[in-house]
Parts: C-alpha cells; sequence; structure tokens
C-alpha cells in the first residue's frame, strides 16, 4: 500500500510533456492537435512515414517530412512534404510513380490564458493555400493537463479532420516517456512517445521518437505502425539571465552573506588578514558603496555580493565577489597609459583599426570588427567593457564608433558608471533608456589626440561557406540538389572601397542534374562567379549607399547599388535596389538581368522583428508587391514572405543561421571564417499548379549585400543593441576580461581595473599594418 501510494505521488508531481508535433505536423499527439502551441522560438523538424487510411489502399508506403517553428507568442506555423508513392503511371516521361507529392502548410493560434483555470484553447487550420489539397481542414480544440496527464477534445471540418476527436497523453515520471490514446473522428490510435533532454552541446536540442498503431481497420485498410524522429531546439535562450543561488549547503559560511549584512559579525570566518578590515567596517546600512571597491566574476550574473578569500571553504568553487586590497597609489595610471592600454586590449582581441581619444569627459572608441561575425554586438561588448574598465577616471560617457573599411556607420554612447554597474550586476536598469546611437557622427576627429592605429588591420579575408541550388516537391524527386563550396575573397583598400571574389566549386549533384537530364539546367557552375569593386559612402546623414560594379553571376558585367534610407527617431529603413546586368561577349543568348525594389522596413526591436512591404522589377520581367515578416531568435531568423506578379502568387518560409563561430579568426595577412548567416527558402505557388517557374517573382543576390557586409544584417539601431546588453556582457566576460576573472569597480575614481593590476598592460596583436612595404608591429611588442 506505502509503495502504491508512493507511486502515485510521485506520478502527480510531474507536469505533462512539452509539446512536440504530431505526424500531420502540428503540436500535438500521434495525428491529433493539441490546444498548445510551439512555445515561441521553438523549432522542429521532424519525418515520419505515417500512411493516411484514406489512401493505404492505393499507396505503397509514405514519407512525411515536417519542419515547424513557434514565430510568436500563441502562434505556431509549420510546413511540410508528403510523399505517397504508388504503383500509377507516371505523369511525364522518366517521372516518379505515385500518388501524390503534395507540399502544405499549417498554422495554429492558441488563445492567451485570461484566467486561472482556463484551459489551453486553440484554433487552426492544416495544409492551407495550394490549388491541390489532401489534407485540408479547420478546427478548434480545448486542452487540459491534469499532472502528467493532458486530455484534448476538437471539433475539425475537412479533408482530414471531420468532426469530433480527443486523446490523452500520460507522461512517465520524469523520463521523458508517454502514452497516448486519441481518436480523429475515424480511426482509434494508441502509441508510445519519448523525448530526451536538452543537450547543451547541441544548442539545447533534444530528440523525439514516436511509434504509433491504428487499431482497427478503416477504409478498409488493415492496422498499420508507423513512427517517426524529430529534433527539438529552443533558440532565442542562449543569453538568458540565470540568477545566482546560494543556499547553505554551498559553503560553510553563514549562508547569503551580502552588502546587506553587517561583515564585521562574521569576521571569524575570515582570513587572519581579512578580519582586521571587516572588523572596522561598519553595518551595511551606513555603508557607503560609493566609497567601497568591490570585485566581481564576470562568469555569469550575480545579484548578490558574497565575501570571497575564505581559507578551505570554497572547494574549488567559483568566486563570485571578494573586496580588493586597499588602493595603492601606482595603480592610478596617467591618461596617455590608459589610453595606450585601452587600444592594445583592443586589439589583442581581434578588433581592427582601433584608436581611442578623450574629448573633454567623453571617451571615443572606434574599432573595426571582422572576428566576431555572428552579430556586431559581441564586438560592442568587447569595446564597452575594456574601454569602461580602463579608461581615465574624469571619463563620464563611452562613444564606440562603428566602422567597416574605415567608414564610420554609427555611434553608440553610454553613460560610463552604468555600463560599470551593469558589467558587475548583471542588471541593465536605466542603461537600455540611456543608450543611444547617432549614424554617421560628425565630430572632428582632428580635434582629438588619438591613441592607436587606424591603419592596422588584416590584409584580406575568406569566407567559405556552403552553396547549394534545389527543388524539392517535384513530379521527379522528393528533393533534387546540387550543393559546393563557395568561397569568397575580401582585400579592404580605400575608404569605404572592397574589393570582393567569389569563386563556386561544386561537389555533389543529384542524377535529375546530370547533363541532358530534366533539371540539368539548376546545377551548380563552377568558376569565378562575381569580381568587383564596392564602395560605400553617405549621400546624406541618413543615406547610405553603397555600389558594386564588376562581373556578377558568372556571365555578366554591370552594376549593383544598394539605397538605405534610416528613417529619423525610428529604427525603421527605407530601402532602395538595382542593378543592372548585361551579358558578357560570347553569351548572347542569355538576356539581360534587370531587378529593382523599392521596400520600407517597419522594425519592432523589442519583439526582435519586422515587416518589410514594397514592390519589384523582378529578374523575369514580371511586376508586382511584396511582403515579408522575419522574426529573429539570437542569430537565427525564421521568414514568413510572400509575392505576386503577373507570372502567379507565390509564398514561402526561409530560415537563415550563421555557420561561423561565435569569435572567428584573429585578423593578419588573411582571415578565414564561415558563413556569418546561411539561408534556405522554400517557396511554393499559391492558387494555381505548382510548376517550376525559374525566373518568377525572382530578385538578385547582390555580391555584396549592405545589410550583410555593413548593417548586421538589419540589426542596426539603439533599440536593438539595447535588447542585446546580456549578450554584451557575456562576449565581455569570455573574451576580453582581465585574465585574473574578476573586474573591480571603483566608484570614487570613476575607473575600473583588474585587482592586482598595479601597471598598464601591454597586450600584442597578432595581425599587421597594410601600410609601407613591410609589415610592422605595435610598438610596445618590438
Amino acid at each position: 500500500m506505502s509503495l502504491a501510494v508512493a507511486l502515485t505521488l510521485s506520478v502527480a508531481a510531474q507536469a505533462a510533456a512539452p509539446p512536440v508535433l504530431n505526424s500531420l505536423g502540428q503540436a500535438g499527439g500521434l495525428v491529433i492537435p493539441y490546444a498548445f502551441a510551439l512555445p515561441e522560438g521553438t523549432a522542429e523538424a521532424q519525418y515520419n512515414h505515417f500512411l493516411d487510411p484514406r489512401f493505404g489502399a492505393r499507396a505503397t508506403g509514405a514519407q512525411m517530412y515536417w519542419g515547424a517553428v513557434g514565430l510568436l507568442p500563441y502562434v505556431e506555423v509549420s510546413g511540410g512534404l508528403a510523399n505517397y508513392p504508388g504503383n500509377v503511371p507516371a505523369a511525364f516521361s522518366g517521372a516518379d510513380h505515385f500518388l501524390f507529392r503534395h507540399l502544405m502548410a499549417d498554422v495554429k493560434v492558441q488563445v492567451p490564458r485570461f484566467f486561472r483555470y482556463q484551459p489551453a484553447i486553440a484554433f487552426g487550420m492544416t495544409d492551407v493555400g495550394g490549388q491541390t489539397h489532401y489534407f485540408r481542414s479547420t478546427y478548434g480544440v480545448v486542452s487540459q493537463s491534469f499532472g502528467p496527464a493532458t486530455l484534448s477534445v476538437g471539433y475539425g471540418q475537412g479533408d482530414r479532420l471531420n468532426g469530433i476527436f480527443g486523446g490523452a497523453e500520460v507522461s512517465l515520471w520524469n523520463t521523458g516517456a508517454s502514452l497516448l490514446v486519441e481518436d480523429d473522428s475515424k480511426t482509434p490510435y494508441a502509441g508510445f512517445r519519448y523525448q530526451s533532454p536538452g543537450v547543451s552541446w547541441l544548442a539545447g536540442a533534444s530528440f523525439v521518437g514516436t511509434v504509433l498503431r491504428s487499431l482497427r481497420s478503416t477504409y478498409g485498410v488493415a492496422p498499420r505502425t508507423s513512427f517517426s524522429v524529430g529534433v527539438q531546439i529552443p533558440l532565442g535562450h542562449r543569453f538568458d539571465a540565470s540568477p545566482v543561488e546560494h543556499t547553505p549547503a554551498d559553503s560553510n559560511l553563514p549562508a547569503n552573506i551580502g552588502v546587506e549584512d553587517n561583515l564585521a559579525a562574521h569576521a571569524g570566518a575570515l582570513p587572519p588578514d581579512m578580519r582586521g578590515l571587516a572588523a572596522e567596517l561598519p553595518p551595511a546600512s551606513h555603508v557607503d558603496i560609493a566609497d567601497r571597491d568591490f570585485a566581481v566574476a564576470p562568469t555569469r550574473p550575480a545579484t548578490r555580493l558574497t565575501l570571497a578569500g575564505v581559507d578551505d571553504v570554497w572547494s574549488g568553487r567559483e568566486r563570485v565577489a571578494q573586496l580588493p586590497e586597499p588602493a595603492k597609489s601606482d595603480s592610478v595610471v596617467d591618461e596617455t597609459a590608459a589610453l595606450d592600454t585601452v587600444a592594445a586590449q583592443l586589439f589583442a582581441a581581434g578588433l581592427e583599426r582601433v584608436r581611442v581619444g578623450v574629448r573633454e569627459r567623453d571617451l571615443i572608441v572606434e574599432y573595426e570588427n571582422h572576428r566576431y561575425n555572428q552579430n556586431e554586438a559581441d564586438a560592442l561588448g568587447i569595446v564597452l567593457g575594456v574601454a569602461s574598465a580602463g579608461a581615465p577616471r574624469e571619463v563620464e560617457r563611452i562613444h564606440a564608433v562603428i566602422k567597416k573599411d574605415n567608414q564610420i556607420l554609427g555611434e553608440l554612447t553610454v553613460t560610463r558608471d552604468a555600463y560599470a554597474q551593469f558589467l558587475v550586476s548583471g542588471t541593465p536598469g536605466d542603461l537600455a533608456i540611456s543608450m543611444t546611437m547617432r549614424l554617421r557622427p560628425d565630430y572632428d576627429a582632428n580635434s582629438v589626440e588619438w591613441h592607436g592605429d587606424e591603419h592596422r588591420h588584416g590584409l584580406t579575408r575568406l569566407e567559405v561557406r556552403p552553396i547549394a541550388s534545389y527543388l524539392f516537391g517535384t513530379e521527379y524527386g522528393n528533393l533534387d540538389a546540387s550543393i559546393g563550396v563557395n568561397v569568397v575573397g575580401h582585400i579592404p583598400l580605400w575608404k569605404g572601397a572592397e574589393l570582393i571574389g567569389s569563386y563556386v566549386a561544386p561537389i555533389y549533384h543529384t542524377a535529375n542534374m546530370d547533363d541532358g537530364r530534366v533539371y540539368s539546367k539548376y546545377r551548380l557552375q563552377a568558376g569565378l562567379s562575381d569580381a568587383a569593386l564596392a564602395q560605400s559612402f553617405w549621400i546624406a546623414p541618413q543615406v547610405l549607399n553603397v555600389l558594386a560594379v564588376g562581373k556578377f553571376d558568372f556571365h555578366y558585367v554591370g552594376a549593383e547599388n544598394e539605397t538605405t534610407l534610416f528613417v529619423p527617431g525610428h529604427p525603421d529603413l527605407v530601402r532602395l535596389r538595382l542593378a543592372y546586368l548585361h551579358q558578357q561577349p560570347g553569351t548572347d543568348h542569355l538576356p539581360h538581368e534587370i531587378n529593382a525594389s523599392l521596400t520600407y522596413r517597419w522594425v519592432q526591436p523589442a519583439w526582435k522583428l519586422w515587416v518589410e512591404a514594397g514592390a519589384a522589377r523582378f529578374v523575369g520581367g514580371d511586376k508586382g508587391p511584396l511582403i515579408t515578416f522575419t522574426r529573429w531568435f539570437d542569430d537565427v531568423s525564421f521568414s514568413v514572405h510572400a509575392e505576386h506578379s503577373g507570372q502567379g502568387t507565390y509564398a514561402g518560409l526561409a530560415i537563415g543561421f550563421p555557420l561561423t563561430p561565435r569569435q572567428g579568426m584573429k585578423p593578419g595577412i588573411t582571415q578565414i571564417d564561415g558563413a556569418d548567416h546561411f539561408a534556405l527558402d522554400f517557396r511554393t505557388r499559391v492558387g494555381a499548379p505548382n510548376y517550376v517557374a525559374p525566373n518568377a517573382v525572382e530578385n538578385l543576390g547582390f555580391a555584396y549585400g549592405t545589410q550583410k557586409m555593413l548593417l548586421n544584417e538589419g540589426r542596426f539601431s539603439a533599440q536593438y543593441f539595447a535588447t542585446q546588453l546580456k549578450r554584451m556582457r557575456d562576449a565581455y566576460e569570455r573574451y576580453a576580461a582581465a585574465p585574473t576573472g574578476l573586474v573591480t569597480v571603483s566608484r570614487s575614481s570613476g575607473a575600473v581595473s583588474a585587482i592586482g593590476a598595479t601597471k598598464g598592460r601591454v597586450a600584442c596583436a597578432n595581425f599587421y599594418r597594410a601600410t609601407g612595404a613591410q609589415a610592422q608591429q605595435l610598438n610596445g611588442c618590438q
């Protein structure tokens, strides 16, 4: 009896399993949807071979491929490909034999909870759009969890769900396993599901496996067993704050000793050399924080400052805080040494063209970043962290000036004390509100005495990224693709100028892309794709222009121009893109390529989304409107887009993600990196037969894109960087903090320095000046 009671209580204490995709692409059970949408930022990919009983008599098998994401709070979107092979005549000579090969999209919207005992409620549509449909349904569903059990009931109308459906899922303790039973209004099912714990070194990804079996014959089809496998990744949580918890078991000290405690009361627990200092401290209510120096480990946010330095009580644990020794006179360095040290530290972190100067009470730091290519926020975090730690004591504001190819793009300004406090506490406070950004700042550089060297930069950069040409869901195959490597070279020249070249090396292609086969023209070409000179310049204080002239797309010469207007007072953009490409001699059979688009991008940085809409003259000569909805989760983007022209209406889903380390190779004679944002786009024709039309509603991908090369993939505003403060702090702590791992904040002097650092340090950067006949190192490193 006691064992039964214990098991019952253990089961009752467990929460229901997190939502995962069912076999038909919605978060749910085996084949029915639940009222829970995928959590915001959670993405899942799945493969299964579920065979709908409606087609079981004619289909010889089934493969279904799904991708889904929680695009917004309470909003889930998914897309998939269903392939049902069968012994039926082929539609074309050489085509596959299948009952149908079908692209589809699903959407689900969950109703927010308005009162305490409200169950989860959701409405959705499956197999949205398209001229043909095999799984189209609209439905409403209600779900409620009771301890480890989840019950769902709903009603649907359409091809797949047509009537009342329902089911139950029971989680089995903390194993990640669950049992499921349900009825989709036609067929009852039972199954077993297992979801693994998140794997930290795979971005928290968990793996999901499900086995299901129909329990009776339907439409004359015998019961069948099928399985699904998937991977689920929670995106957008890399830099979420994880509060530091202290318990009495953490040490032999009394629990939670902090600045609010009377330190003298615990003096007996301190080492002999610190007891006298602690005994002299008044109670915390009388401590003037402004007159004290504290040291905080920069490896994680700390909401409380805790004493360290106690012998044999930490057992090798990370120190959270430490009282420094009394300041020594030689720890105060003069302004020149401080500025030289800041510049040297930034060079050592891998930044380029660094120069530092003081104007009145403002510290100006100019820099260029090509090492932290996932996000410019990482480089900003390093600059602001080093500057706030090493600036002369009289400095009140820090200006981080962002440059690309020695062209100044913007200036981010923070209050020095506020940022230093943020580095210590991990709490932004009013820092985000006080952060400002100016485009093309107009300070007089000649009036500043600079330290550093704006001419010291890497000589060349190579970006190695995958490239693919692919078709999916056609009569000739589930997926036909040609994949290869695209090596892009960059050589900085004068201010704002860069020489770029792109070489494509194909690696593999499917049989349908062989010479003479149906998709041979979609196979990647080998050779020099682009060779151009790009020049960026400011037309007006809010208008940036980038012009590239040269060879493009293997066979064309011409120009690509992009003009970006930054809307004053808002993070919005107006973009005008123009391209005219003429075929090279000997390729007269190719048409000219002319492309133009004008769009307005409404940006909401707090939600990390934008909506961009406008009109275009597409490459094929057709014209029409377009709209794109983009959501960012850290450095991964999901976009839902639609275009319309005389050649039809298209809709699709795109995903982009970095394929380069957060901290890349240091600049030098050459620097090799991966793709900072690799994109895959899946689109289909809406409302008409989905035949392949290569030039329909197509815009050119510019060889030198303003968003990619200069503007942090479009995330370039004070409002955006204000959302990245925890990431910026993390970048400083990982890549540029003092070697001791501790940072002191001297409120009385306004300076921040490393504990034990009594002299300015000189850090030698492992790259060279791109001037003169010979490469030269920093003077202090010779």
